[in-house]
């Protein structure tokens, strides 16, 4: 039977601290936001648009929070994930389906693995970062065509799903470099 590696806890270094904290902070503004639009719009305003932009049917202002609810599950899941993260790789490693990071990192000096550990989550964290930048400008585009009565057109909507889709390929490309630098990391050990 194949030895569990067990990954020592290691606190993220800076990079990592500081994009957990922006991820934060876009949370709390896609709820301040949330707020905002609660206080600020009319009772009633506009749900639906056509494709020319005009309001189609209207609904109470407080089902603009869930949006804010939807737009809050990938940071929060993110966040949650990178507080547990080497919980989850000690005891649950099947949650990360991803043999290629586990087959290189027990290559990498054992001194060495809490760090990649870290690395990955980063990653993961940079990913949060944009997506939910993306969701910001989305939720602020909602609301702003529910202030005018008009939506600018679905552009507007778009355009966020189509960068959604940029950072997915972000994540792949930063994901695959990462691998890359771990088994250049892995292979020195073995020459040595």
């Amino acid at each position: 039977m194949a030895r569990v590696v067990k990954y020592k806890r290691m606190p993220f270094d800076s990079l990592g601290k500081k994009l957990f904290a922006f991820l934060l902070g876009e949370l709390a503004s896609i709820w301040i936001v949330a707020a905002a639009a609660i206080m600020l719009l009319p009772t009633v305003v506009p749900m639906q648009f056509n494709w020319s932009g005009v309001a189609t049917s209207s609904g109470l202002n407080s089902t603009l929070i869930a949006i804010a609810l939807v737009f809050s599950i990938v940071p929060i899941v993110i966040l949650i994930v990178s507080l547990l993260r080497f919980r989850i790789v000690n005891y649950h490693p099947y949650l990360l389906n991803t043999p290629s990071f586990y087959n290189i990192v027990k290559r990498v000096p054992s001194s060495r693995r809490s760090y990649w550990v870290n690395k990955y989550f980063e990653t993961l964290l940079v990913a949060g970062v944009y997506l939910s930048g993306i969701l910001l400008i989305l939720i602020l585009e909602i609301y702003t065509a529910a202030s005018k009565d008009y939506l600018n057109g679905y552009l507007g909507i778009i355009a966020p799903l189509i960068a959604i889709v940029a950072v997915c390929v972000l994540l792949i490309i930063l994901i695959k470099d990462m691998y890359k630098k771990m088994a250049l990391e892995a292979n020195r050990k073995r020459r040595r």
